[in-house]
């Protein structure tokens, strides 16, 4: 069923809370039936790049910190678009500075959104393939440890519900990648 929905109105805009990394902003909504609210929200800014290492046999996993979770997480390279930097600059730079790799090969798996109902950000997410050792200097607190992990071995990372792999951002790009390797599609 087809339904055109009227965006509501936005009657405002201000910010209410700022921290080193986050803005709060409150938004003013008048909705289509005359309703006014107001919601908050953290804007996406330029938004952020994840991206999935492939040497042509293995996905290169990272395991970092996370504060969210107090723990070492498995993951991928991950970062903010800085001004004026597109999404693929972006994920080329998070690449050599997280890791020490550059890529000959960038593809665009998919853009998602992720608690969009308070959240504007926009997180890219790449595949590159035909690595190259290329080191460029980040802002991570300590080395970023890489684990490569087969094909096989990450199809199992994506389809176990008791897997180490348990960021959202990751099984979606993952879903894409293993798609495009074709040699362990998810269905």
């Amino acid at each position: 069923m087809s339904r055109d929905l009227v965006l509501p109105e936005i009657t405002g805009v201000r910010d209410v809370a700022r921290s080193r990394l986050f803005r709060i902003e409150e938004v003013g909504l008048c909705f289509s039936n005359g309703t006014q609210v107001r919601y908050e929200r953290i804007p996406g800014g330029n938004g952020a790049v994840m991206v999935i290492p492939f040497d042509g046999k293995s996905f290169m996993f990272t395991r970092e910190y996370c504060v969210g979770t107090e723990s070492y997480e498995l993951g991928f390279v991950k970062g903010k678009i800085d001004s004026g930097e597109s999404p693929e600059e972006a994920a080329l730079r998070e690449l050599q500075e997280e890791i020490g790799f550059g890529a000959r090969k960038l593809t665009h798996l998919r853009t998602i959104t992720f608690a969009p109902g308070f959240m504007g950000l926009m997180m890219y997410i790449f595949m590159a393939e035909d690595l190259y050792p290329s080191r460029l200097t980040g802002d991570e607190p300590e080395e970023i440890q890489v684990f490569p992990y087969s094909v096989s071995e990450t199809r199992d990372l994506v389809l176990n519900p008791d897997s180490p792999l348990r960021e959202s951002r990751c099984i979606t790009g993952l879903v894409h990648a293993l798609t495009i390797v074709n040699k362990y599609p998810l269905v």
